[in-house]
């Protein structure tokens, strides 16, 4: 499955998959307006910012108003609040797979510190997973797909426990006491690709997380 990783992490989220399909729209227009003319669907897993920024789903809603938008119940009145109809926003049953005409989803609700969801998406005979800002994911089964775009912030909790003692010695505030309460290791998310991936699945780490100053 093809994709394009616009930008991933703390400051921004942003995927393009197969030209049709947006996954976040955390970043500027002026990133993705040369995408726009394909896009058919857009998928925003939650409210924050980085996921869903304002001022770049405002000029979506008015330059490109028949796009549609994939959200959890709670992200709708953010959309709307930004000006998109909500003729053109899709809300779904948790834990079912639906079908679309141009694809077909199926979405799960992750933990975070706000509403949060993730991914299931067939297109043609591929299927991908996308998942990010959880803190546990075990509760999820995407058995056997082509492509996994999985967050993965920290290698194990003990290194995250180290670097957050490390900064308190050195009486620096650290975004990181946040991270581990909301987001995943890769040790998690390694133990979960282990039961879940097939031999010839592919799986990329995302959303590295940056210390904020």
């Amino acid at each position: 499955m093809k994709f394009e990783i616009i930008k991933s992490g703390s400051k921004g989220n942003c995927i393009i998959v197969e030209n049709k399909f947006m996954l976040d729209c955390g970043v500027a227009y002026k990133h993705i307006k040369d995408y726009m003319k394909d896009i058919k669907l857009i998928f925003i897993g939650h409210s924050h910012k980085d996921h869903l920024l304002p001022t770049a789903i405002k000029k979506i809603a008015y330059e490109h108003p028949n796009i549609k938008f994939l959200v959890g119940e709670q992200v709708v009145q953010n959309l709307v609040d930004c000006g998109v109809q909500k003729k053109n926003i899709c809300t779904v049953e948790l834990g079912k797979w639906y079908n679309l005409g141009m694809c077909k989803i199926k979405l799960d609700y992750l933990y975070h510190d706000v509403p949060n969801y993730c991914l299931h998406l067939q297109y043609k005979d591929q299927i991908l997973f996308y998942c990010t800002d959880t803190s546990q994911i075990s509760h999820v089964s995407a058995l056997d797909y082509n492509l996994y775009l999985i967050e993965a912030n920290y290698l194990t909790n003990d290194e995250l426990d180290a670097k957050i003692i490390e900064a308190k010695q050195k009486g620096e505030f650290t975004y990181l006491e946040r991270v581990k309460e909301t987001h995943l290791s890769q040790l998690d998310a390694i133990n979960w690709l282990d039961k879940n991936k097939g031999e010839n699945s592919q799986y990329i780490f995302i959303h590295q997380h940056e210390e904020k100053e």
